[in-house]
Protein backbone atom coordinates (compact mmCIF):
# COMPACT_ATOMS: atom_id res chain seq x y z
CA UNK A 1 0.00 0.00 0.00
CA UNK A 2 2.63 2.18 1.02
CA UNK A 3 4.46 1.70 -2.55
CA UNK A 4 1.67 1.91 -4.18
CA UNK A 5 1.11 5.81 -2.79
CA UNK A 6 4.91 6.39 -2.77
CA UNK A 7 5.04 5.53 -7.06
CA UNK A 8 1.41 8.01 -7.02
CA UNK A 9 2.99 10.67 -5.35
CA UNK A 10 6.37 10.49 -7.76
CA UNK A 11 4.49 10.34 -10.75
CA UNK A 12 2.18 13.39 -9.80
CA UNK A 13 5.32 15.12 -8.80
CA UNK A 14 6.68 14.61 -11.98
CA UNK A 15 3.74 15.58 -14.28
CA UNK A 16 3.82 19.03 -12.23
CA UNK A 17 7.34 19.35 -12.30
CA UNK A 18 7.07 18.56 -16.45
CA UNK A 19 3.86 21.12 -16.57
CA UNK A 20 6.32 24.15 -15.36
CA UNK A 21 9.45 23.49 -17.61
CA UNK A 22 7.21 23.55 -20.73
CA UNK A 23 5.16 26.17 -19.14
CA UNK A 24 5.91 29.40 -22.02
CA UNK A 25 3.95 32.41 -21.56
CA UNK A 26 3.51 32.92 -17.47
CA UNK A 27 5.43 33.41 -14.55
CA UNK A 28 3.37 30.73 -12.20
CA UNK A 29 2.32 32.72 -9.20
CA UNK A 30 4.55 34.88 -10.19
CA UNK A 31 7.86 34.09 -8.62
CA UNK A 32 9.28 36.11 -5.82
CA UNK A 33 12.27 37.97 -6.87
CA UNK A 34 13.80 37.28 -3.30
CA UNK A 35 14.38 33.96 -4.14
CA UNK A 36 16.15 31.78 -6.92
CA UNK A 37 17.03 27.88 -6.52
CA UNK A 38 19.74 26.24 -9.25
CA UNK A 39 20.50 22.96 -9.20
CA UNK A 40 23.28 20.90 -11.66
CA UNK A 41 25.94 18.43 -11.97
CA UNK A 42 29.60 18.95 -12.91
CA UNK A 43 31.84 16.27 -14.68
CA UNK A 44 35.44 17.54 -13.44
CA UNK A 45 38.77 15.44 -15.66
CA UNK A 46 40.86 15.94 -12.69
CA UNK A 47 44.34 15.33 -12.72
CA UNK A 48 46.17 14.23 -9.26
CA UNK A 49 49.92 15.00 -8.06
CA UNK A 50 51.10 15.30 -4.98
CA UNK A 51 53.13 13.39 -2.11
CA UNK A 52 52.51 11.50 1.67
CA UNK A 53 55.53 13.05 3.25
CA UNK A 54 56.81 10.54 5.91
CA UNK A 55 57.76 11.26 9.68
CA UNK A 56 61.07 11.41 8.28
CA UNK A 57 60.89 13.29 5.41
CA UNK A 58 60.58 10.61 2.74
CA UNK A 59 58.22 11.60 -0.07
CA UNK A 60 55.96 8.87 -1.52
CA UNK A 61 54.86 10.40 -4.53
CA UNK A 62 51.12 9.49 -5.83
CA UNK A 63 52.54 8.92 -9.37
CA UNK A 64 55.94 8.25 -9.03
CA UNK A 65 55.90 5.93 -6.15
CA UNK A 66 52.49 4.39 -5.71
CA UNK A 67 52.01 4.08 -9.39
CA UNK A 68 48.64 5.69 -9.39
CA UNK A 69 46.44 6.53 -12.40
CA UNK A 70 47.23 10.19 -12.51
CA UNK A 71 43.65 11.36 -14.45
CA UNK A 72 39.97 10.72 -13.34
CA UNK A 73 36.34 11.46 -13.75
CA UNK A 74 35.18 13.51 -10.77
CA UNK A 75 31.26 14.10 -10.23
CA UNK A 76 30.28 16.66 -8.30
CA UNK A 77 26.73 17.79 -7.24
CA UNK A 78 25.54 21.11 -6.49
CA UNK A 79 22.86 23.23 -5.30
CA UNK A 80 22.23 27.01 -4.34
CA UNK A 81 20.04 29.43 -3.19
CA UNK A 82 20.08 33.28 -3.62
CA UNK A 83 17.81 35.02 -1.21
CA UNK A 84 16.94 38.70 -1.26
CA UNK A 85 19.21 39.18 -4.07
CA UNK A 86 22.83 39.26 -2.06
CA UNK A 87 22.36 36.37 -0.10
CA UNK A 88 23.54 32.99 -1.61
CA UNK A 89 23.84 29.61 0.34
CA UNK A 90 25.79 26.89 -2.11
CA UNK A 91 25.93 23.14 -0.86
CA UNK A 92 28.36 20.81 -3.28
CA UNK A 93 29.11 17.61 -2.97
CA UNK A 94 31.49 14.58 -4.61
CA UNK A 95 30.35 11.40 -3.35
CA UNK A 96 33.55 9.34 -4.47
CA UNK A 97 36.35 9.29 -6.72
CA UNK A 98 38.90 6.31 -6.67
CA UNK A 99 42.77 6.80 -7.89
CA UNK A 100 43.83 3.04 -8.51
CA UNK A 101 45.45 0.97 -10.91
CA UNK A 102 48.71 0.61 -9.28
CA UNK A 103 50.68 -2.30 -9.63
CA UNK A 104 50.52 -3.40 -6.21
CA UNK A 105 47.52 -2.49 -4.93
CA UNK A 106 47.98 0.90 -3.60
CA UNK A 107 45.12 3.59 -3.91
CA UNK A 108 43.51 6.74 -3.10
CA UNK A 109 40.12 7.28 -2.13
CA UNK A 110 38.03 10.74 -0.88
CA UNK A 111 34.73 12.13 -1.24
CA UNK A 112 34.08 16.17 0.36
CA UNK A 113 31.01 17.95 0.81
CA UNK A 114 30.88 21.52 1.04
CA UNK A 115 28.62 24.11 2.60
CA UNK A 116 29.28 27.66 1.70
CA UNK A 117 27.84 31.71 1.93
CA UNK A 118 28.15 34.03 -0.68
CA UNK A 119 27.50 37.95 0.31
CA UNK A 120 26.96 40.02 -3.09
CA UNK A 121 27.91 43.40 -2.00
CA UNK A 122 28.65 44.90 -5.59
CA UNK A 123 26.31 44.12 -8.44
CA UNK A 124 25.36 45.90 -11.74
CA UNK A 125 23.97 44.30 -14.58
CA UNK A 126 27.03 44.21 -16.01
CA UNK A 127 28.81 42.85 -13.38
CA UNK A 128 28.95 41.19 -9.90
CA UNK A 129 31.54 40.79 -7.33
CA UNK A 130 31.17 39.47 -3.38
CA UNK A 131 33.06 37.58 -0.25
CA UNK A 132 32.81 34.07 0.65
CA UNK A 133 33.59 31.57 3.03
CA UNK A 134 33.08 27.52 2.99
CA UNK A 135 33.22 25.13 5.18
CA UNK A 136 34.43 21.35 3.64
CA UNK A 137 34.33 18.02 4.33
CA UNK A 138 37.25 15.72 2.75
CA UNK A 139 37.32 12.36 3.79
CA UNK A 140 40.61 10.57 2.76
CA UNK A 141 41.17 6.46 2.15
CA UNK A 142 44.91 6.48 1.59
CA UNK A 143 46.27 2.56 0.65
CA UNK A 144 49.59 1.75 0.64
CA UNK A 145 51.17 -1.35 -0.52
CA UNK A 146 55.28 -2.45 -0.91
CA UNK A 147 55.66 1.08 -2.39
CA UNK A 148 59.83 0.75 -1.81
CA UNK A 149 61.46 4.38 -1.80
CA UNK A 150 65.61 3.85 -1.28
CA UNK A 151 66.03 0.76 1.42
CA UNK A 152 62.15 0.90 3.04
CA UNK A 153 59.66 -0.25 2.25
CA UNK A 154 56.28 1.25 3.28
CA UNK A 155 52.93 -0.95 3.90
CA UNK A 156 49.85 1.14 5.69
CA UNK A 157 46.64 2.16 5.34
CA UNK A 158 44.38 5.17 6.50
CA UNK A 159 41.15 6.20 6.17
CA UNK A 160 40.17 10.11 8.06
CA UNK A 161 37.77 12.76 7.57
CA UNK A 162 38.74 16.81 8.10
CA UNK A 163 36.72 19.95 7.98
CA UNK A 164 38.47 22.90 6.66
CA UNK A 165 37.22 26.14 6.59
CA UNK A 166 38.52 28.46 3.91
CA UNK A 167 37.44 32.35 3.15
CA UNK A 168 37.84 34.04 -0.46
CA UNK A 169 35.90 36.25 -3.35
CA UNK A 170 34.25 36.02 -6.37
CA UNK A 171 33.40 38.04 -9.50
CA UNK A 172 31.55 37.52 -13.05
CA UNK A 173 30.79 39.82 -15.82
CA UNK A 174 28.29 39.87 -18.30
CA UNK A 175 28.91 40.85 -21.50
CA UNK A 176 25.93 43.27 -22.91
CA UNK A 177 24.96 41.66 -26.09
CA UNK A 178 22.03 43.25 -28.35
CA UNK A 179 19.35 41.48 -29.81
CA UNK A 180 20.49 37.76 -28.30
CA UNK A 181 18.14 35.84 -25.80
CA UNK A 182 21.66 34.04 -24.48
CA UNK A 183 23.11 35.26 -21.37
CA UNK A 184 26.73 34.43 -21.66
CA UNK A 185 29.11 35.32 -18.84
CA UNK A 186 32.85 35.21 -17.39
CA UNK A 187 33.21 34.00 -13.59
CA UNK A 188 36.43 33.69 -11.71
CA UNK A 189 36.08 32.22 -8.04
CA UNK A 190 38.90 31.63 -5.10
CA UNK A 191 38.96 30.23 -1.65
CA UNK A 192 41.75 29.76 0.90
CA UNK A 193 42.96 28.70 4.37
CA UNK A 194 45.96 27.62 6.38
CA UNK A 195 46.06 27.31 10.44
CA UNK A 196 48.04 24.98 11.76
CA UNK A 197 48.29 21.39 10.63
CA UNK A 198 45.50 22.28 7.32
CA UNK A 199 45.51 24.31 4.43
CA UNK A 200 43.45 24.62 1.39
CA UNK A 201 43.57 26.58 -1.55
CA UNK A 202 40.66 26.19 -4.51
CA UNK A 203 40.63 28.96 -7.29
CA UNK A 204 38.74 28.20 -10.93
CA UNK A 205 37.63 30.38 -13.78
CA UNK A 206 34.77 29.34 -16.35
CA UNK A 207 32.48 31.03 -18.80
CA UNK A 208 28.87 30.16 -19.12
CA UNK A 209 25.74 31.07 -21.43
CA UNK A 210 22.33 30.70 -19.81
CA UNK A 211 19.91 29.36 -22.20
CA UNK A 212 16.21 30.73 -21.38
CA UNK A 213 13.41 27.58 -21.73
CA UNK A 214 10.72 30.05 -20.70
CA UNK A 215 10.16 32.59 -18.14
CA UNK A 216 10.49 30.11 -15.31
CA UNK A 217 12.86 27.95 -16.46
CA UNK A 218 16.98 29.04 -17.59
CA UNK A 219 19.26 26.25 -18.49
CA UNK A 220 23.00 27.06 -18.02
CA UNK A 221 25.74 25.19 -19.27
CA UNK A 222 29.44 25.96 -17.68
CA UNK A 223 32.38 24.68 -18.81
CA UNK A 224 36.27 26.26 -16.78
CA UNK A 225 39.34 25.15 -15.53
CA UNK A 226 40.00 24.65 -11.56
CA UNK A 227 43.02 23.88 -8.85
CA UNK A 228 42.57 22.38 -5.69
CA UNK A 229 45.17 21.59 -3.25
CA UNK A 230 44.57 20.51 0.13
CA UNK A 231 47.20 19.70 2.78
CA UNK A 232 46.87 17.51 6.62
CA UNK A 233 49.00 16.56 8.91
CA UNK A 234 48.46 13.19 10.30
CA UNK A 235 49.67 11.14 13.02
CA UNK A 236 52.26 9.30 10.59
CA UNK A 237 52.64 10.88 7.32
CA UNK A 238 51.84 14.56 5.63
CA UNK A 239 49.30 14.73 2.91
CA UNK A 240 49.90 17.26 0.07
CA UNK A 241 47.86 16.59 -2.62
CA UNK A 242 46.57 18.93 -5.80
CA UNK A 243 44.28 18.21 -8.41
CA UNK A 244 43.18 20.32 -11.26
CA UNK A 245 41.56 20.02 -14.32
CA UNK A 246 38.68 21.16 -16.97
CA UNK A 247 35.16 20.70 -15.52
CA UNK A 248 31.84 21.32 -17.47
CA UNK A 249 28.82 21.51 -15.61
CA UNK A 250 24.87 22.06 -16.67
CA UNK A 251 21.76 23.23 -14.15
CA UNK A 252 18.51 24.69 -13.97
CA UNK A 253 17.69 27.87 -12.79
CA UNK A 254 14.23 28.31 -11.27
Amino acid sequence: MLNKRAKKVAIISWLTLLWFMLLGNAYAWEVPAFLRVNGGARLWFSVLDGDLVQADRTKLGFIDNLGLKKSELAWEYFATFRASNIHVVRVRTEPSTLYDQSANGSSLGMSSSRVGYDLDFYMTPQALVGLNTDVEVVSLNTQINNVQVGKSVYNYSRKDTYAVPSIGMHGTFYPMLSNVSLRPNLSARVNWWNYRSRSTWDCEIAAAVDVPINRLWTWTVNGGYRVWNFKVKRDRDRVDMTRQGFFVETSILF
